[in-house]
């Protein structure tokens, strides 16, 4: 891999230049929002650490290979990728938003090695075996559909190929698995505002309720509400086939949040910070055509020699530190197709 030094300066220029563009100054609020230590050289060295470390534990040098980011976001991993030499670099991701601050940095300041598509996980069309590394950072969290994901990946990954998953949703470790649940009480029965570093701007509950309003105006109060309590989990189609179903047969459909699934924003489909048992994920995987193996991460991206050490040893101990660890990582091999 080329020198981290070198990368880290060329990253922390690009981003000197990006976030001092006074024609864009959504630019730098965004970029800033997710990452505050971007307009540092020690921040710029820690997101680059950051993404050396997730390629060295999967043994993968990305000269001269073909990545893909599975929900890129405002790109900032790809960017590192394309100062560490990618052939070529795409991501896609759904939210305009986000996207297009990285779409507008490819094409203002030369990075040709990236493409970067807004798209959902089911719309995306690359051709079979197109990929050297699929990444997942911070992402499989989110996905509608984790299986439709692994099927996506299996396809678009030659064989050899890697499957890299970095995510902070450890559902082994129980304090963490607590704190998650209290987030999903909280996007889908509010009350509204902010709460564990997430804003909640309408409860998932109540965006059901102006649903089947919409549908079915003459349907009284107490019946919307119930309703809406029944269709936890849904999104807006199956919402209202349950309406329709209800009005034809007066048939109650009966998914109700019960605190142990992650609940879904029923206009989008979105999920909101799922939790994952590392093994079972690794496992699941493996039904997909590959080699998984899951670690345990304790952190050492900011570059402290002794948290790297005691990262390095939790790690090699995993599965028996796995429960005191907040975020994991899954490095995948595709072995058949």
């Amino acid at each position: 891999m080329p020198d981290y030094a070198q990368v880290a300066q060329q990253v922390y220029a690009l981003y000197q230049a990006v976030l001092r563009d006074e024609s864009r100054p959504e630019h730098a609020a965004e970029l800033l929002n997710y990452y505050p230590r971007l307009n540092t050289l020690e921040g710029c060295r820690e997101y680059t650490r950051f993404v050396y470390d997730l390629c060295a534990l999967a043994r993968f040098d990305p000269t001269g290979k073909r990545v893909l980011d599975v929900g890129c976001g405002l790109g900032l991993q790809l960017v590192i990728l394309h100062f560490m030499g990618v052939a070529e670099g795409h991501g896609f991701d759904p939210y305009a938003d986000r996207l297009q601050v990285l779409q507008r940095m490819i094409a203002e300041h030369g990075l040709t090695s990236l493409h970067a598509t807004q798209t959902g996980l089911d719309e995306a069309d690359y051709p079979q075996g197109a990929f050297d590394m699929v990444l997942s950072n911070e992402a499989i969290s989110h996905y509608p559909s984790v299986e439709r994901f692994l099927e996506r990946a299996a396809q678009w990954l030659r064989t050899g190929g890697v499957l890299l998953i970095a995510d902070g949703n450890n559902g082994a470790n129980p304090a963490l698995a607590h704190k998650t649940r209290l987030i999903w009480q909280r996007f889908e029965n509010g009350p509204a505002g902010k709460f564990e570093g997430h804003t909640v701007r309408q409860p998932y509950r109540e965006m059901r309720e102006a649903i089947i309003r919409e549908c079915a105006p003459d349907l009284d109060a107490e019946t919307v509400a119930e309703l809406a309590r029944r269709t936890s989990g849904m999104t807006q189609p199956a919402i209202l086939d349950a309406v329709r179903r209800y009005r034809a047969t007066g048939e109650t459909p009966n998914s109700r949040f019960t605190g142990e699934a992650c609940p879904v924003n029923p206009y989008s489909g979105a999920v909101i910070e799922r939790l994952f048992d590392p093994f079972q994920l690794a496992r699941q995987i493996e039904s997909y055509g590959f080699r998984a193996r899951a670690y345990a991460y304790f952190g050492g991206a900011k570059g402290n020699p002794l948290v790297r050490t005691a990262n390095a040893i939790l790690m090699a101990l995993t599965p028996l530190s796995i429960r005191w660890a907040n975020a994991f990582r899954i490095v995948a091999v595709r072995v058949s197709s």
